[in-house]
């Protein structure tokens, strides 16, 4: 029987083209459905809206034909790529089968649960809570300079990076819970990839390294992050990226693929002054490549065997 792979968004079930809100990397996606159908699997775009529980979506979008076409009927889908961002979906307790389990969505959004299981790879981090509470933990960060960040943080927002002196001044999200970080100066660079302020982010795929990126922030920022404005150029895992860096990622990816049933994510690295790598952050949710970089079908057919490993 044709397995049912389905790519998962958080938008309203609406119109024949649901993958409109993509712009840039829609060639890439559009590749990725026709690489599944090569594997004879049968690809359909989906919403969390229509979503009824225990794999049943009532309303989908099947790509057939090279198009889409909407389904408005109950289509149980046997494997779901989720693309929402967040917890909310699927729900808790619930039996669809996804790519990444829910606690590691969770350990990947939830910066402080991240510390704990991995904080040796990582800067020196402590719980703020609420903002105001910030003050009696900046006397354990030992440098003048502290990062203060939501411990459920997107995209770069809420986020102080500057003296301590100065950190009273930041105007924080009152809805948010804080944690605090020591800074990690990358401004020495990478030998061979960059010579500046930097993150090196390496995605991983059934515990593999397919696809590595430097991203560089603007001039007069810290912050790497495409919503920052950071620039980003693809590396090579092989030759570019330090042995230091890669030690790491054969400790981590083992450990993960254990524990959290063969996740597909990246780890965000810098290199400090003292020549170590720190790890950042662990992202769940991965932008596609761009369509002409090299590694664009290396890291989309590993996405296709990890499918083949979870449906055995």
């Amino acid at each position: 029987m044709t397995k049912k792979i389905g790519i998962c968004f958080s938008k309203e079930f609406v119109g024949v083209v649901p993958l409109d809100h993509i712009v840039g990397k829609r060639p890439v996606y559009f590749r990725f459905l026709e690489l599944l159908k090569k594997e004879s699997f049968e690809p359909y775009v989906l919403t969390r809206k229509t979503y009824l529980g225990k794999g049943i979506f009532d309303g989908v979008w099947h790509y057939t034909a090279n198009k889409f076409v909407q389904e408005r009927q109950k289509i149980r889908i046997d494997l779901v790529y989720d693309r929402t961002g967040g917890v909310i979906f699927p729900p808790e307790h619930d039996l669809l089968k996804v790519v990444n389990i829910r606690q590691f969505k969770i350990l990947c959004w939830d910066k402080w649960k991240t510390f704990a299981q991995i904080g040796q790879y990582m800067p020196k981090t402590f719980w703020v809570g609420k903002f105001s509470d910030h003050v009696q933990i900046l006397d354990k960060i030992k440098d003048d300079w502290v990062v203060l960040k939501p411990y459920n943080g997107l995209k770069g927002l809420d986020i102080y990076i500057g003296p301590k002196s100065e950190a009273v001044k930041f105007t924080a999200n009152p809805k948010k819970l804080y944690i605090a970080q020591e800074f990690i100066d990358t401004s020495g660079g990478v030998p061979g990839i960059t010579g500046s302020l930097h993150d090196i982010r390496i995605v991983i795929i059934s515990s593999q390294p397919v696809w590595s990126h430097v991203r560089v922030p603007p001039e007069g920022s810290f912050k790497a992050n495409a919503a920052g404005g950071g620039i980003l150029r693809e590396i090579d895992y092989d030759s570019d990226v330090p042995e230091k860096i890669k030690e790491v990622v054969d400790l981590i990816s083992q450990k993960f693929y254990r524990e959290y049933d063969n996740p597909v994510y990246s780890l965000d690295f810098g290199i400090g002054k003292d020549g170590r790598p720190y790890i950042f952050e662990i992202n769940d949710q991965i932008g596609f490549p761009r369509w002409e970089m090299k590694n664009r079908d290396n890291f989309l057919l590993a996405l296709i065997e990890n499918f083949k490993e979870k449906l055995g």
